[in-house]
């Protein structure tokens, strides 16, 4: 199986419910292991279900994180706070964005392509898909998604990562189901396929080629979960 690497700065991009947030987290976890580790919340949509919520385990950690003043906020942005281009002028071992991929997310993104024109060597664009969710349950929804995204952000995916995933009550069934998709989209538009994304417990059953980054779940609320 392939070696999972990852370059300098890693955007990690995707719809609500595509579990892009959490990948974020274990993404950041997994380099602060490794060596100089910052997270950078550019999610401006979502205020429940943020990468810097989870601020303490990731500082505990050793994971700097970057939260600037409109991570907490549903406006627009017309310019960025000084704060998001820190990474690309301390250059750390590694640096992740977690970026909404709605016009808004896009549009924020945008902002940096200066930025990431000059390190685009050591940049890589995730765009995380989850059939399992909706508006995003075929190729043609995913597609249409991606699509928007980089015509709204001006910038190129690089990699697809397939999370097919329904929390705590993901089987395997649902991993391969959403493989299938992933490899469709990635074969209709050319686009590679970066990993596939499963719950630690899963990652033993899974039998396909594709590299395995394993997931440990922050961002699920325990009421979530609660029986009646």
């Amino acid at each position: 199986m392939e070696k999972l690497d990852f370059k300098r700065y890693t955007f990690i991009i995707g719809n609500f419910g595509s579990g892009k947030t959490e990948i974020a987290i274990n993404l950041a976890l997994r380099h602060a292991s490794l060596g100089s580790s910052m997270l950078i919340d550019m999610d401006i949509i979502n205020p429940y279900f943020k990468s810097s919520s989870k601020e303490r385990i990731l500082r505990d950690a050793g994971v700097e994180v970057v939260k600037p003043d409109f991570a907490n906020t549903t406006m627009d942005v017309p310019t960025l706070p000084p704060e998001i281009y820190s990474p690309f002028d301390r250059k750390p071992d590694h640096a992740v964005f977690d970026v909404g991929g709605d016009p808004v997310g896009a549009a924020v993104l945008g902002l940096l392509k200066d930025h990431v024109m000059e390190a685009r060597e050591e940049c890589e664009f995730l765009f995380v898909i989850n059939p399992m969710r909706p508006m995003q349950e075929n190729k043609e929804a995913i597609k249409g998604l991606l699509r928007e995204m980089m015509d709204k952000a001006s910038l190129e995916v690089d990699r697809i990562v397939i999370n097919g995933n329904l929390a705590y009550e993901t089987e395997m069934e649902h991993v391969v189901h959403s493989e299938k998709i992933g490899r469709e989209v990635s074969f209709d538009l050319g686009i590679p396929i970066k990993c596939i994304c499963m719950r630690e417990e899963l990652s033993d059953e899974y039998k396909g080629d594709l590299p395995v980054l394993p997931i440990h779940i922050f961002m699920r609320p325990a009421w979530l979960d609660e029986r009646p």
